[in-house]
């Protein structure tokens, strides 16, 4: 059977896929169908050698008087092949390939078929795979029962659930939407996208799409924190002296940071300039609120962070956001206290400070 070694080497050569894995697709093929013809129960054996291209294909056939059945052989005939074979004896014949008729080649079609869905899904696989963590664009092509939006790609299906939308998101079908992407799964049905627009990498690779400087690594992002919706926070850096990360990330008259806004359904955006020294990232990252002080615990991974008692308020922020964000962006457990009430003893009433940890959750 030396037509399927060339069989094989034309479709692997034709659509770049291994031709190993075409011929065992090939023989499964041929295989399947021979059970089909002698029936299940029948005994196949193959033999291959890909170096020397021989294949051969034998079945075991019982000895019979007079065949009628595919799986049978009549007696004389077997005695051809082996004098000593008696009747309910099985005897094992060489089958050509093209007595298999159409059942054969529509099995092989088959065959061939979903090895190229296979392979097909397998590279849509692997090219989602590779952009996880990143931004990419579909269109929107149905709204689930849950509100999860259902996304369409080229060569997979994009799943946006409910809780990584953000609050001020609207979906309209067939309109493209932008989303992160935060896993890829390979399915029997196909790939599927787990999608985020909630996500703090969102923001991260937005800038990256407005401001060429994050993009060319000019500035750098060092870390992000997120409440969805509400507020994010953005640390950024140069190494460059000469360069203003905020205001590079900003835009003249904040038309960088206005485009990302805009994407995110008007979330408010602070970007603040990144230290390595943790008591100036602290007090950087407690914008807008203006600080007095900060203590540093380093074993504990704590902050005291004193300010005036009208800015204790806008340092906490509603509902706590900004000094989550702040916990968020910094690593750091923050206190805020009201410089009034600090003593010697640096003991505080309840009253005068708030405290917040960088494991709380990001929604009150």
């Amino acid at each position: 059977m030396k037509e399927i070694f060339d069989i094989a080497q034309q479709i692997a050569k034709d659509h770049q896929i291994p031709m190993e894995r075409v011929f065992e697709s090939l023989v499964e093929a041929i295989k399947t169908a021979m059970m089909r013809k002698y029936g299940e129960e029948t005994e196949i054996r193959t033999y291959v050698d890909m170096d020397a291209k021989e294949f051969n294909v034998f079945v075991k056939k019982k000895v019979v008087k007079n065949a009628i059945r595919e799986n049978e052989i009549s007696l004389q005939d077997a005695l051809q092949i082996n004098p000593d074979a008696k009747i309910g004896d099985f005897v094992e014949i060489g089958v050509d390939a093209k007595s298999l008729g159409r059942i054969a080649v529509s099995s092989i079609k088959n065959v061939i078929a979903k090895l190229f869905r296979d392979v097909e899904k397998h590279s849509a696989f692997e090219e989602y795979k590779s952009r996880v963590g990143t931004i990419i664009v579909g269109e929107i092509w149905s709204i689930g029962a849950y509100n999860d939006i259902i996304v369409d790609f080229k060569n997979a299906i994009g799943i946006l659930p409910k809780k990584e939308q953000g609050i001020n998101d609207k979906f309209i079908v067939g309109e493209n939407i932008r989303a992160y992407v935060l896993d890829v799964l390979e399915e029997a049905k196909g790939v599927k996208l787990i999608l985020s627009r909630t996500h703090p990498g969102f923001v991260k690779k937005l800038f990256e799409k407005e401001v060429p400087e994050v993009r060319d690594g000019n500035v750098e992002i060092k870390s992000v924190a997120r409440e969805p919706s509400r507020r994010t926070k953005v640390a950024v850096y140069s190494k460059d002296s000469k360069i203003d990360p905020i205001g590079t990330c900003v835009g003249s008259k904040g038309i960088r940071v206005s485009a990302i806004v805009k994407e995110l359904g008007d979330e408010k955006i602070d970007v603040i300039k990144w230290s390595a020294n943790p008591s100036i990232f602290i007090r950087n990252a407690m914008s807008p609120a203006k600080v007095i002080s900060v203590d540093i615990d380093e074993d504990l991974k704590r902050a005291k962070v004193y300010v005036d008692d009208e800015e204790f308020s806008m340092a906490i922020g509603k509902a706590g956001v900004n000094a989550k964000l702040a916990a968020k962006l910094t690593g750091y457990n923050i206190d805020i206290i009201k410089i009034s009430d600090r003593v010697v003893n640096d003991e505080e009433s309840s009253e005068s400070s708030y405290s917040i940890s960088v494991n709380d959750e990001y929604f009150s």
